[in-house]
């Protein structure tokens, strides 16, 4: 087998793959696991990754029973490689899916991480750019250096553990929600965001919306407060509306283009709060920006979100440039 670092395209058959690998081990280790997880770059949809499937056992009582079973059924043990308690297996034949083997206990750190790192890397689309960006560049640069590239990998691991372990939420009503989502996934440290309706009574759909059934069209933004503060976020919000506007932003009238700022706890209450009281004197009629809590945000129809990456000339009443004035 080469030794050459390798990088494919993301194959649409890994999933499929791990499900066959997944029921034969479910089979033949009943009794003795907890779970067994697809994790690694294979795990997360479209993203480009090494063609291996990484798969954890995760077991709460005895390693020695499942050695047993994976031998016996064509794995070979390979002992606790490379990380004390992570229990490593292998394959020689092409009976399944080249793949890696790991049991880790239910209380081992690494199992957390991988878990913890795969959910990042599959919520938040900005990880994901990053991850495969910097694996696509170490290969073309040199793909016979694996030190540098696990290296480098780790760096980059570590950061994005570090940033989905801080992650904020709140939401934003600004108008129409194609042009606030667009206008907010342009600012450093917005790593996700999602359009969909809150504040109305009900779970609900577009077309009610539309027809004025009471909710606003609103953004979700997950962003690092370390990176990007409330209080930056809240200059871009009143960048892109008119906050004493009441029920219409830019050629949009009607209750669900309301403007608000929902989901947030207490202390951030009163930096809103405090932002506002700055910015008042800089209007003649009163700030009418909605404020609420603890509502249930309905995420939005799949073809709402991201909608001007999928439409390039939608209609959008945000100035997408203006941005970088703030």
């Amino acid at each position: 087998m080469s030794r050459l670092l390798r990088y494919s395209p993301y194959n649409k058959e890994w999933p499929n793959e791990f499900n066959k690998l997944e029921s034969f081990l479910g089979h033949i280790l009943t009794g003795h696991y907890k779970q067994i997880h697809h994790v690694g770059s294979t795990s997360v949809k479209g993203l480009g990754a090494k063609p291996i499937l990484d798969i954890d056992i995760e077991f709460e009582d005895k390693i020695e029973p499942i050695i047993s079973i994976l031998e016996r059924n064509g794995w070979e043990y390979e002992g606790e490689k490379g990380i004390k308690g992570r229990y490593a297996f292998r394959r020689n034949d092409e009976i399944f899916y080249e793949h890696h083997l790991y049991a880790l206990h239910s209380n081992q750190p690494e199992l957390e991480r991988h878990i913890m790192f795969r959910d990042a890397l599959r919520k938040y689309k900005s990880f994901k750019v990053q991850y495969q960006t910097l694996k696509q560049k170490l290969i073309i640069t040199n793909n016979k250096d694996r030190e540098l590239y696990v290296n480098s990998k780790t760096d980059l691991v570590h950061h994005i553990m570090k940033v989905s372990g801080n992650m904020n939420k709140i939401v934003f009503a600004g108008g129409c929600f194609w042009g606030v989502e667009a206008y907010f996934k342009m600012i450093e440290g917005v790593h996700n965001t999602e359009v969909g309706y809150i504040a109305g009574n009900g779970e609900t759909t577009y077309q009610e919306v539309c027809n004025g059934i009471g909710h606003a069209e609103a953004v979700l933004i997950e962003y690092d407060n370390e990176t990007v503060s409330l209080n930056k976020l809240l200059d871009h919000l009143f960048n892109i509306i008119d906050p004493t506007s009441i029920n219409k932003q830019g050629n949009d009238i009607g209750v669900q283009y309301r403007s608000g700022i929902y989901n947030y706890n207490n202390f951030e209450l009163e930096i809103i709060q405090g932002y506002f009281n700055k910015k008042q004197p800089n209007y003649k009629r009163p700030i009418a920006i909605e404020l609420k809590t603890d509502l249930p945000f309905f995420k939005g129809e799949e073809y709402h979100q991201d909608y001007l990456d999928k439409n390039k000339n939608g209609y959008c009443h945000v100035n997408l440039n203006s941005h970088k004035n703030v």
